[in-house]
């Protein structure tokens, strides 16, 4: 991948994960998506980019946007943030990249996206934020796998929506029920 886009990619995937206006997440998912979807134009695939540039830019901003416009605009208290919180993505995210490439001589940026996918499920307790970190590992399997067949992306990419769509209807519907998006609240609904 062309190293500018992937420090896009980089830069884009940390800010969404940290910031706390829905508004922009969704905006800066499409723009993300756009991102991810001209690498792998200019890495040579056409057809095969297409499921996952209509599942990035235009299926997963718009899900969130309408969850969002049906909740609320900000995120739920994440376990650690501010400061704190992007300075310990932005050590994750280099250490990764230093061993994705002197331990296994990767240079791309799969590895960050998995430490910044799962850093983002692990320090927001925001639903929507879930869905967000979830798309970001989702794009790093697209990165580790370059180049699949046009059915396969497509079943991946449709496979995923599914998932994101049950989630945030799920979302929606809790938060009618509790008022919260936040996944501490959901030991309120166990039996």
């Amino acid at each position: 991948m062309n190293p500018i886009i992937g420090l896009l990619i980089l830069i884009l995937a940390v800010v969404i994960i940290e910031i706390d206006d829905f508004r922009f997440v969704t905006i800066l998912l499409g723009v993300l998506g756009g991102a991810i979807t001209l690498g792998a134009i200019l890495e040579g695939a056409f057809v095969e980019v297409l499921p996952l540039a209509i599942y990035s830019i235009l299926f997963l901003p718009m899900a969130l946007f309408i969850t969002t416009v049906r909740t609320k605009r900000t995120e739920e208290p994440p376990i650690i943030q501010g400061v704190p919180s992007i300075g310990l993505l932005l050590i994750l995210v280099i250490i990764a990249y230093v061993i994705s490439f002197y331990l296994l001589g990767v240079t791309g940026i799969e590895w960050p996206l998995v430490v910044i996918g799962i850093f983002g499920l692990i320090m927001k307790t925001d639903l929507r934020k879930s869905v967000a970190s979830l798309s970001t590992l989702v794009y790093s399997v697209h990165l580790f796998v370059p180049g699949v067949d046009f059915i396969i992306e497509g079943m991946l990419m449709l496979t995923t929506g599914i998932l994101i769509l049950a989630l945030l209807v799920l979302s929606h519907r809790f938060f009618i029920l509790k008022g919260s998006m936040s996944t501490r609240d959901l030991m309120d609904l166990r039996f």
